[in-house]
Parts: C-alpha cells; structure tokens; sequence
C-alpha cells in the first residue's frame, strides 16, 4: 500500500502503473474532486474508458453494486468502479458488504472508495486488506493553518504566479478552509495579471473574506489565546449562518471535557486522563498550555456564561445573540492570558 498527500499523487501515478484500488480519503470536497478526477484522467489514459458511480448511504442497492463489479465493459476490457460514501461513516454492515464485493471482485475492476476518514479498525477489516497490496490512499484533508502557505505556493508554482510572503498570509486569512475559493481567486489573478507578479495592493483589491470555520476552529483559536484569529472566526461564523445553537453546544462539549480533564489532574497524571478521555495526540499540544494556567473556577465561570448564552437563546431566538458570543469570546481569551 501507498499512503501519499494530495499533491504527489502525480508522480505517484507515473511511477506506479499496476494499482488497481484508489482510496481518497479526507474533508475537503476540492481535494477530492482534485484528486478523483486525476486518477479518472490517468485510468482513462490506459484505456479504461468506461465509469461507474454508487453514492453509499442506508438505501444503497448493493446488488447493482456487485453486478456492476463482474460486468464488462463496452468500450475497453476494464471499468472504473467509483464508491463515494459522502458523510456516511463506514459501519459493521457496510463493511460485510465490502467484504462480499472484494471477495467476488472481478480482475478487470479498477475500485475508487471515496470516504471522509478512515479508521485504524477499518484498516483491519477483511475488505480493506485484501485491496491493500494493489492500492493507494490519498490524503485529502484540507492544509491546517501551518500547510496552507505551503499549499498556496505550490498553487502559485503551478499558475507561473509570484506574490510576495504578506501576500500569501493574506490569501491564508481570507481564504483558509475554502480551497476552491482560493484557486479560483488565483487562476482570476491570473488572467488580471499575465505578466505573473503581483503586488500586495493589487492582492488586496481583488480579494474578499471567504474564510470558511467550524466551531471547532473557534475554540481551539479561544485556548491558545488568538484574539485577532477568534474574532475573525466568530465573524465567518455568523455570515456563513452556522446556528447559534449547535455553536453553543460544540463549545460546551468541549468546555466540559476541559472541566473533567482539570479534575482528573487534581489526583492523577494528565496524560492518563487524556487516554481515558480519549483525546487525539494532536489536540493534547493545544489544550494542555490552557489547562496549565486556568483554574476550575474560571472554567465554571465560562460554563455559566454559556448557560446565560442558552436562555437567552431559548427566551427569545431573535435577540442578538452574537454579541453574547463576542463577551464570550473575550472571557476565553483573558482567562488564556490570566
């Protein structure tokens, strides 16, 4: 098997012309689209012509599937079987249909599975090792925000574009979370600009805010302290109309899990409570600086500013609300700066 990141999979391509079973697996829809549609192209270019397409959810023939997986195709000797599984999480009773598709896979299949994440249990099933040895999984979540200048420049190098570094910081402020917003602005500049450079000014005229967040970017933004970057979030929140509601609720999740971190570490190790809670290793960096220097009653007192937020909210859904956000917003960070 070979594991690579979205952009070698090019190269990646050339270099392996024997592999039969493609996993795209990741968050970001443009990566995905990106990346299926290089592996069709580089299919197609060996001959096999002929594609087809099974969304997976609860209502899935999965009949049409495996009768599709034994056809021949009428315009080359293979076919592409495409599986795009969406938001649909890959369950017990999927994975005993995969097992029967594998099992009774037909050597003139070329299988693409398109999924949001991939489990190391996954991993261990019947289905996905018998794929294993003639496959390659795609990473295609989106660049966090220490990748994405790395990721524009690679955009730049491929536009024949040069913007200097503050440029680039900038398209990572407006941009971050909307790939295909920002090629889209790159390919527009582009055109704007044959001679290929363009200045920071000329960056600025033509770019909008198109960030888009999830509260889970909020809060991590509220424990380290980033005033500028939790204001800038919490605005994209409002416009992109995420509801009060489930941001409220994501924030208090995460709020109590602090509150039981906190408790356990009056009596036990952190990192035993980390495994207990279960916290992935890359979310143990962010939160255990906040943890270090906030006390269990500053974290009740947020926890009672969110009851407040919840009344207010269930009294009266029209009452500005997002202005409770923004108080909330500044407590997290003083209580990071405490």
């Amino acid at each position: 098997m070979i594991r690579i990141n979205d952009n070698q999979l090019q190269t990646t391509l050339e270099k392996n012309s024997v592999l039969c079973y493609f996993f795209t697996i990741g968050n970001d829809p443009y990566l995905q689209y990106v990346t299926q549609d290089q592996i069709k192209k580089k299919l197609s270019s060996q001959g096999i012509a002929e594609q087809i397409i099974f969304t997976i959810d609860n209502q899935t023939d999965w009949d049409q599937i495996y009768q599709s997986s034994q056809a021949l195709s009428l315009f080359s000797n293979q076919i592409l079987l495409i599986l795009q599984f969406g938001e649909t999480a890959l369950t017990t009773t999927i994975s005993k249909k995969l097992d029967e598709l594998t099992d009774n896979l037909s050597p003139d299949i070329r299988l693409l599975i398109s999924l949001t994440k991939l489990t190391k249990a996954q991993e261990n099933t019947s289905w996905f090792k018998a794929l294993s040895e003639l496959s390659i999984v795609v990473n295609c979540n989106a660049p966090d925000l220490q990748q994405l200048p790395l990721w524009v420049n690679q955009q730049l190098q491929r536009l024949s574009l040069t913007i200097e570094k503050q440029g680039i910081d900038l398209l990572c402020y407006y941009y971050e979370g909307n790939l295909l917003a920002m090629v889209q602005i790159l390919e527009q500049l582009k055109l704007l600009y044959p001679n290929g450079k363009i200045s920071y000014d000329q960056l600025e005229q033509n770019i909008n805010d198109s960030a888009i967040f999830t509260p889970y970017h909020w809060f991590d933004a509220l424990i380290m302290g980033k005033t500028k970057r939790s204001m800038h979030i919490l605005q994209q929140l409002k416009i992109n109309d995420v509801e009060p509601l489930i941001l409220l609720r994501v924030i208090q999740r995460e709020l109590i899990l602090l509150i039981n971190l906190k408790k356990h570490m009056q009596s036990h190790d952190l990192k035993a409570a980390y495994d207990i809670y279960k916290v992935w290793q890359n979310r143990r960096n962010i939160i255990t600086p906040y943890l270090n220097r906030t006390d269990l009653a500053q974290l009740y007192q947020t926890l009672q500013k969110m009851a407040e937020i919840e009344i207010i909210l269930k009294h009266d859904y029209q009452s500005p609300v997002w202005q409770q956000f923004d108080t909330l917003n500044m407590l997290f960070i003083g209580q990071t700066h405490g």
